[in-house]
């Protein structure tokens, strides 16, 4: 008979609990198979935060199958994010779906990078505002990044101050560029102030991949009038690298 075979659901969970957490593993793992869902669904996830991360991928696959969506929820609550992610990709993307929204806002944003390109727009679409952005934000940051490399710029990721800010040195000075996704402007133009502020640069570029808002463009001339080199730029892809290399030299005309 294997471990576990008659002995009550309460008394092998006492066990496992008290257990450190491979020998956990070890006496679920040699339960009969009729009983692990059994077990399974009594574990709480301060249980599965213990177990999960010490099992081998296949069995850990096996186990997450069968967890419930609370469970599933709480445990990525309680395992460090990039744990969390580990174990939430053993499930189908189109579980993971339905999961985006209840997620810890990091855990959504690492698994966004995770999921296959076909089910990212449907997990974006299911994410609180903030979380999407968080999760769009970086890739948004490093194609605008990728984009002034092409056009033969120095492109410099500052290691503190505001976060998404890239430095670009040009003509003697330095330009505070704020890549800023599905924004009009209106935190791009503040984010790049706040960076120039903070680098003392010379320049402040606000750069989005939506039209800016007619307010924010007034904002940028009057700031120009005033002899603070402040302006905007739209960019979505590479067929604007033009409009970006322009906008960029333009500051300093």
């Amino acid at each position: 008979m294997l471990m576990g075979g008659m002995m009550p659901v309460t008394q092998l969970i006492v066990m496992i609990r008290s257990s450190p957490p491979a020998n956990g593993v070890t006496l679920m793992k040699g339960m009969p198979p009729d009983r692990l869902p059994v077990v399974v669904k009594e574990l709480t996830p301060a249980d599965l935060a213990r177990l999960l991360p010490v099992m081998q991928p296949d069995y850990r696959q096996r186990v997450v199958g069968l967890l419930t969506e609370a469970q599933l929820i709480g445990v990525a609550a309680k395992l460090p994010t990039d744990a969390a992610v580990t174990v939430l990709r053993a499930l189908p993307a189109d579980q993971l779906v339905t999961l985006a929204d209840r997620l810890p806002g990091p855990v959504a944003t690492a698994l966004y990078d995770a999921l296959p390109a076909r089910v990212q727009p449907e997990v974006l679409s299911r994410m609180d505002p903030r979380q999407a952005q968080a999760a769009v934000a970086p890739h948004y940051e490093r194609a605008v990044a990728e984009a002034l490399a092409r056009a033969n710029a120095e492109v410099l990721i500052p290691h503190s101050g505001p976060s998404g800010i890239l430095l670009v040195p040009l003509f003697g000075g330095r330009v505070a560029v704020a890549p800023r996704h599905g924004d009009d402007g209106r935190v791009a133009v503040r984010d790049a102030e706040e960076a120039a502020y903070h680098h003392r640069a010379n320049a402040a570029l606000a750069i989005t991949d939506v039209p800016v808002a007619e307010e924010v463009r007034a904002y940028c001339t009057q700031a120009r009038r005033e002899g603070r080199t402040l302006d905007t730029a739209f960019w979505s892809s590479e067929r604007h690298d033009g409009t970006l290399k322009k906008a960029l030299v333009g500051l300093f005309r």
